[in-house]
């Protein structure tokens, strides 16, 4: 709802005629949402969801602007009138609508940096099961990605690229003005949202601090509009499935007898130069046509029509003073994982309005509790990838039956456990409590000053419970060997977390004239933490019948506790002359107990210009062009985002025997830095907006650069302190960047059409790192490294560069010295020209970019009549995944299933292929050198395109007075991706940080589709 000021604060009569009436579209249909303002004033409301309104107004000369986004504004002097019924034409995107900044409001015409909204209209009804969700694709700049599909699974969101080497890259999330921290969580039912607004450069974001580096997300809410009580249901039921175009293939059970007859053959020729005979291949595989079995492990754990649901009922009352609303939801979603399930209820309220003309109220209280039974999915040595690993030969059941617990592994096979087994007797699972409350008293007086206070809360509670029984085996690529039984063992832990923040606001509103406009605002802000848990774990059941801790016979337990306190001094002043040129700045002071004793404060400053060309007195009034605004801004940034006590020592206990008795010690574990100082950011920002024909085609331009300095990174130490690293300021980075948007729209008779379209090309270099060497290394040798290097991208792919794979030994004899490589092996480069390929990281050089030379989305949305139609499309070009997991399942050595892509390896110099088949080294000295090093061998370009989302709709005639709105549709998310990535996520990535694109294997990401209706009454 607008915000109110009394007229009385304005010097202007009090009021004493009240106007009402409907707005509807151009076919005649109620529209909800759409603005109505009193000229001259910020007084107004919002038509309800029957089009309905209702305002106060002084006299009969004032003048009601309505306004709604996509349709033409108009003014419309109220006179006699008690009720004013109005039809609103397509065409108009508003520059007078609001849009939600930090710590306020402005029009969209005065807005002077870069800020995107996303229209919640414009989504449609896109099944989604948390906020990052719907924020995919929406807005140039950033890059939203489903890294797992794993049912209530977080999206990882990036806001114009990473700009930290050693602290978080997540924006931060603000919540009906409170800020949440840099995780929203999956608490927030995505249906109370109204509106989101994306910060993404420093002169919008500095108002934040030390937490506005990686930008920031608005959310808000959704609360009662002015008529009468509403009540709104909406229910949506669909299947997820990982289609058979997504998943990876492997070699069924009588190929892969054949292929491990095939190797078997294949070494004795290589390695002792004869031609083995049918009786020297072991029997098991000796005879492939005559496999028993053939079992494909993947389908078995695959749920393939795994339901969804999403019901919401929401009410509200928009007559009176105070408005209120309730919402209810409640979300299930079964996983396509067998025995893997989300599920959240969530209740919200909303109170608010004006309690007289000089107070305004208003509160929101959140609750919700989830429930998540969660499965082992990621990385090879777990369910998913384990499954694509498996002996496809074995069976999974008993001849009763019921499932075998552990596949033991046969001619040379790895052993794993019964991934069905497991997922059915392992026990994870997950439940939340969340409650977010936030209130506020806002005050008008002495004319044009307005001061507002407000509380703020989040508490949750998070308890985790795994089981694990004793009849769960172990998988020899976990590294040891385990069929069961083994000893059971049970992890509890429970963890609670209380935030709470104040602010105290006071905005100054002055009247300056007609050509004049000043905003001036100064606040004060505190927020504080704590987070405190308890975990205790134990083993040595008696039976696997009481999961309990209480029954185990060795049991252990620990507790924590930490947390973080902040407190910032604000300001901000806003001006504009003549609607034409336009000026802002902000300052912050913020002090945080995260840094060093020395430099405890920080200090943001920013400023940004704007200049609305088209307002000039020599500009030609074109019909053609609408607005254009050219901007520029400049602010500093930080990022506290690296934990609680980095600036401090750590005292760990170190106990030890003396004269035969026990005696407690301590030691230092951790190196003190108090001169630990904030990682800031200055970020330039240069942008236009345009508006053509009417203001139904817009474009936004923008260009910026963002330099990180004092970076948080690990630096080596004399060892004589007692430690080798230390933490410190040392690093510093640059991004920069365009992004490009534009949408469309026209009205052709009953047919109207919307498109909205984006892309964004970001760099980023690295420009220092400082400490003994230039670059830092993540990873492993046998995994795959992401090397941070200065004049480099961030994490780029380090590895072997392949160039081929050796046919003879002569071949070898003429290469560099390859150390143990027999014929079908990779041949590498000597990248230091030293004449041998070394087996460490000497020769290892760049072999992947993981950073995407661009990123789009394309949105195509149409109304005919009553039916509807939105289709989305995304993608992300030129960049590289590690394929990890082909490690395993690329393994020639036959102790794993295959991909099918192994038939086509090499068998001799005759018969090629285009994949190495090096089983072992000459003389077997070197067992499996050459052939899963981190090499080039697992790049791959993962380019795509997405057609994300599809729905078509209809709505029903409005049925008397009872229904005025009633909505059925058909939708499908995660359709159809166009690559040539052979996994089944290109975005996938089981490391944390900067370890970027490295598939070793996910939770599937599945197709969505579904059907639902919605009913306004």
């Amino acid at each position: 709802m607008l915000v109110v000021t009394s007229l009385y604060a304005t010097g202007k009569p009090l009021l004493d005629q009240t106007v009402s009436g409907t707005v509807k579209d151009e076919k005649g249909e109620a529209l909800p949402g759409v603005s109505v303002v009193l000229k001259g004033t910020t007084r107004g409301t919002t038509s309800g969801s029957d089009g309905s309104y209702r305002l106060d107004v002084p006299n009969a000369n004032a003048v009601l602007i309505f306004s709604f986004v996509g349709y033409q504004s108009q003014e419309i002097t109220v006179g006699n009138r008690t009720r004013v019924d109005v039809q609103l034409a397509t065409g108009d995107r508003s520059l007078d609508e609001v849009v939600v900044v930090g710590y306020g409001s402005q029009r969209r015409q005065d807005i002077t940096s870069a800020v995107s909204t996303i229209n919640m209209k414009d989504i449609g009804e896109q099944p989604a099961n948390s906020t990052n969700q719907l924020i995919q694709g929406r807005a140039p700049g950033v890059v939203v990605k489903q890294k797992a599909g794993t049912p209530g699974g977080a999206f990882e969101v990036r806001v114009r690229g990473i700009g930290s080497l050693g602290a978080g890259s997540n924006p931060l999330y603000v919540i009906d003005g409170f800020p949440v921290g840099t995780d929203v969580g999956q608490n927030l039912n995505p249906n109370d949202i109204e509106s989101i607004s994306i910060l993404k450069d420093a002169a919008s974001t500095a108002i934040y601090g030390a937490r506005g580096s990686n930008g920031v997300v608005l959310i808000t809410t959704k609360n009662a509009k002015e008529g009468k009580t509403n009540i709104n249901f909406s229910l949506d039921y669909g299947i997820q499935s990982v289609p058979m175009s997504r998943r990876v293939k492997m070699l069924n059970g009588p190929e892969f007898a054949q292929f491990k007859k095939d190797v078997f053959m294949d070494q004795i020729r290589i390695l002792q130069g004869r031609e083995p005979s049918i009786e020297e291949v072991p029997i098991g595989y000796r005879f492939p046509e005559q496999t028993k079995y053939s079992t494909d492990w993947y389908d078995l754990i695959m749920n393939k029509n795994a339901p969804y649901s999403d019901a919401n009922l929401t009410i509200s009352s928009g007559g009176g003073p105070l408005k209120a609303l309730l919402s209810v939801g409640y979300y299930k979603e079964n996983g396509t994982i067998k025995h893997t399930d989300y599920d959240r209820i969530s209740v919200r309220t909303n109170l608010g309005g004006q309690v007289n003309k000089f107070i305004n109220v208003g509160l929101n209280v959140n609750g919700s509790y989830t429930n998540n039974n969660l499965a082992n999915t990621n990385g090879r040595s777990a369910l998913a990838g384990g499954a694509l690993l498996m002996d496809p030969r074995a069976t999974p059941y008993n001849p009763d039956g019921s499932l075998i617990p552990y596949i033991n592994g046969v001619d040379g096979v790895f052993g794993f456990p019964n991934p069905l087994f497991v997922l059915e007797n392992v026990l994870r699972r997950r439940n939340i409590a969340d409650v977010l409350g936030n209130g506020f008293i806002e005050v008008s007086f002495l004319k044009d000053f307005k001061f507002r206070t407000s509380a703020n809360i989040k508490l949750n509670n998070n308890t985790y419970k795994e089981f694990v029984p004793s009849t769960i085996g172990l998988s020899v690529a976990n590294g040891t060997a385990g069929a069961p039984p083994r000893i059971a063992t049970e992890t509890d832990n429970t963890e609670e977390l209380t935030n709470y923040a104040l602010d105290q606001l006071l905005t100054y509103t002055p009247k300056l004239g007609t050509s004049h406009s000043l905003e001036a605002l100064v606040g004060y802000t505190a927020q504080k933490e704590r987070l405190r848990g308890i975990t205790g774990s134990g083993n040595t059941f008696p039976d696997d019948m009481v999961p309990y801790l209480g029954a185990a016979s060795i049991r252990s337990a620990n507790s924590y506790e930490y947390g973080w306190t902040m407190l910032a001094f604000l300001s901000r002043v806003n001006y504009s002359y003549k609607d034409r040129y336009l000026f802002s700045a902000s300052y912050r002071r913020e002090g945080s107990s995260r840094f060093g004793s020395q430099n405890k404060y920080g200090n943001f400053p920013a400023a940004s210009i704007g200049w609305r060309v088209t307002e000039e007195a020599f500009m030609p009034k074109l019909d053609w062009l609408s607005d254009l605004k050219l901007r520029a801004s400049w602010g500093v940034t930080g990022n506290n985002d690296i934990g609680n006590y980095p600036s401090l020592a750590f005292v760990s206990a170190n106990n030890y025997m003396l004269g035969n008795a026990f005696a407690a010690g301590k030691v230092v574990s951790a190196f003190a830095n108090s001169g630990l100082k904030w990682e800031k950011s200055n970020q330039l920002d240069i942008g236009m907006d345009l508006s053509l024909f009417n203001n139904q085609l817009n474009f936004n331009f923008e260009y910026y650069k963002k330099i990180t300095n004092d970076m948080l990174l690990p630096i080596s130490i004399p060892s004589v302190s007692g430690f080798t690293t230390s933490l410190d300021n040392i690093g510093k980075v640059e991004n920069h960047g365009i992004e490009l948007g534009a949408d469309y729209r026209i009205n052709l008779g009953n047919l109207t059409l919307r498109t909205n379209a984006n892309i964004s090309f970001n760099r980023n270099k690295i420009l220092a790192i400082k400490g003994a060497n230039d670059m830092l290394w993540y990873g492993s040798f046998y995994g795959g490294y992401n090397v941070q290097k200065v004049g480099r991208p961030i994490g780029m792919i380090y590895g072997y560069r392949k160039l081929g794979i050796f046919n003879t030994q002569a071949e070898i004899d003429a290469w560099p010295k390859q150390d143990g490589a027999i014929p079908g092996a990779m041949k590498f480069w000597d990248a230091n020209g030293d004449g041998e390929i070394s087996y460490d990281t000497q020769d290892m050089v760049e072999i992947g970019n993981p950073n995407p030379a661009f990123t789009w989305a394309w949105t195509v949305a149409a109304d005919y009549k009553r039916f509807d139609f939105n289709i989305m499309f995304l993608g992300a070009h030129d960049f590289d995944v590690y394929r990890n997991i082909e490690a395993s399942t690329m393994n020639m050595d036959g102790v794993f299933n295959v991909l099918d892509k192994a038939k086509d390896r090499w068998r001799s110099a005759e018969n090629p292929g285009s994949n190495p088949n090096a089983k072992n080294s000459q003389g077997g000295t070197s067992y499996f050198k050459w052939s899963r090093e981190s090499s080039e061998r697992y790049v791959y370009d993962a380019s795509y395109t997405w057609l994300k989302t599809i729905t078509i709709g209809y709505n029903f005639p409005r049925f008397k007075s009872v229904l005025s709105n009633a909505r059925i549709f058909v939708t499908g998310n995660n359709l159809f991706m166009f690559t040539k990535y052979p996994g089944n996520n290109p975005d996938a990535g089981v490391r944390g940080g900067n370890e970027l694109n490295n598939d070793d294997e996910s939770y599937p990401v599945p197709r969505t589709m579904a059907a639902g209706i919605k009913l306004n009454f």
